[in-house]
């Protein structure tokens, strides 16, 4: 569903007004890869889980307020990682499950995809990748999963990492500039750590 046509249909759904819709697609256009994002950067499934309610809770509290400035899937990486650190942030305390109790049909869509998708990152594989990647900082891990596993353009790969905030298209250009010459360095010091360990 990440193409085209998902973008021009949250588009109509946003300008329409109708947040339920919009909530419901964007999840299923975007929530499996999302939740994927947050089991490679948080590496523990209670986590995950956690940030995957508040990241689907932000989407619903946010898209009144979405302006259109990115993609709707720019927004929600930004929005997921910004659940993603609040989890860092307040790992140790409670557990809690957000849910957006007055949205049934989103709750059991999320629910659905944090089911569906976590049986299906759970690979040997997957999980020798994982550790090597663990090694990284967090934004090293985002700038890696957005630009190589889920195929952002720099610019957009930037802006998630302004967290969705606007900025001049010249302040954007200078970011890209930044991150490419920190992508290189993080293909290097990965090359390194999987020769080291043979």
């Amino acid at each position: 569903m990440r193409d085209d046509l998902s973008e021009t249909a949250l588009g109509e759904l946003w300008r329409s007004g109708a947040r339920p819709e919009l909530v419901t697609r964007l999840l299923r256009a975007y929530g499996p890869e999302i939740l994927s994002y947050l089991m490679a950067t948080l590496r523990a499934d209670g986590d995950a889980t956690e940030a995957f309610s508040l990241f689907t809770l932000s989407v619903w509290q946010g898209s009144a307020g979405f302006r259109g400035e990115s993609s709707f899937r720019t927004w929600a990486y930004a929005l997921a990682r910004h659940a993603a650190g609040r989890v860092l942030r307040e790992r140790g305390r409670q557990r809690r499950q957000v849910a957006l109790s007055n949205v049934p049909e989103v709750d059991e869509l999320a629910a659905r995809i944090r089911t569906d998708t976590l049986g299906y990152l759970r690979t040997e594989v997957r999980d020798r990748v994982a550790r090597l990647r663990d090694e990284l900082e967090p934004d090293e891990q985002t700038i890696l999963i957005l630009r190589v596993d889920r195929g952002f353009a720099w610019p957009d790969v930037a802006r998630v990492l302004a967290d969705g905030a606007p900025e001049a298209e010249a302040d954007v250009a200078r970011r890209v500039v930044a991150l490419r010459k920190r992508f290189e360095r993080i293909k290097d010091k990965l090359r390194r750590r999987a020769a080291e360990l043979g």
